[in-house]
């Protein structure tokens, strides 16, 4: 897993550190609980802005997180992102469905390219489930994507795994330390890449 992981982080971050856009690796958890909203939404248009920012027109179908003011910036259905790739701008595809994270500024929301946006489509049954209901009850343990082992009680670590990425949930357990949660599709991702790993080594 490491060996299919690792260069694709490093092709991320050295194609974003080239445009001066510098993102860390970050769990969907992370992103769900570091945002001021969270939405599933349609993009209806695209706005080429004159000056900094572009922006689109989304009908929004879930809101699964939304501060106070998230709640009056996402009203008019707008969101703003950069109009240069280079200070991390983002691209949506028009009549395309979004899970978007991002936050707000100026009562305007705001999503870019190091926030988490995916094709609602793409989005596995876990990440969903978290989106819906568990990753808000994880946003006080920490998640390192890029971490073999830590001693702190309040942190899950993925090990270089995209397993965890794609099905992984870190909640409290009766202990109160953080733990990724039991689930048959990680234990099954878990298995397909060990298996993987020891076939390459073969």
């Amino acid at each position: 897993m490491l060996t299919r992981w690792l260069p694709f982080a490093l092709v991320a971050v050295s194609w974003r550190l080239t445009d001066a856009c510098t993102c860390a690796p970050d769990h969907p958890q992370t992103h769900f609980c570091s945002s001021d909203f969270v939405i599933v939404g349609r993009v209806q248009k695209t706005f080429k802005g004159s000056d900094f920012y572009d922006s689109y027109k989304v009908k929004i179908r879930n809101t699964f997180k939304s501060t106070p003011k998230a709640t009056v910036a996402l009203k008019s259905g707008r969101l703003l992102t950069a109009s240069q790739d280079s200070m991390c701008g983002i691209s949506l595809q028009p009549r395309e469905t979004y899970v978007i994270t991002g936050n707000v500024r100026h009562l305007q929301a705001h999503i870019n390219l190091c926030g988490y946006t995916k094709k609602w489509r793409d989005v596995t049954p876990r990440q969903r489930k978290g989106f819906r209901l568990l990753y808000k009850q994880g946003c006080t343990c920490k998640i390192h994507m890029t971490r073999r082992s830590t001693k702190s009680p309040n942190t899950c670590v993925a090990n270089f795994n995209d397993c965890y990425e794609r099905h992984g949930i870190c909640l409290h357990d009766r202990e109160g330390r953080c733990r990724w949660t039991r689930a048959p599709a990680l234990t099954r991702c878990k298995q397909a890449n060990y298996f993987n790993t020891t076939m390459t080594i073969l």
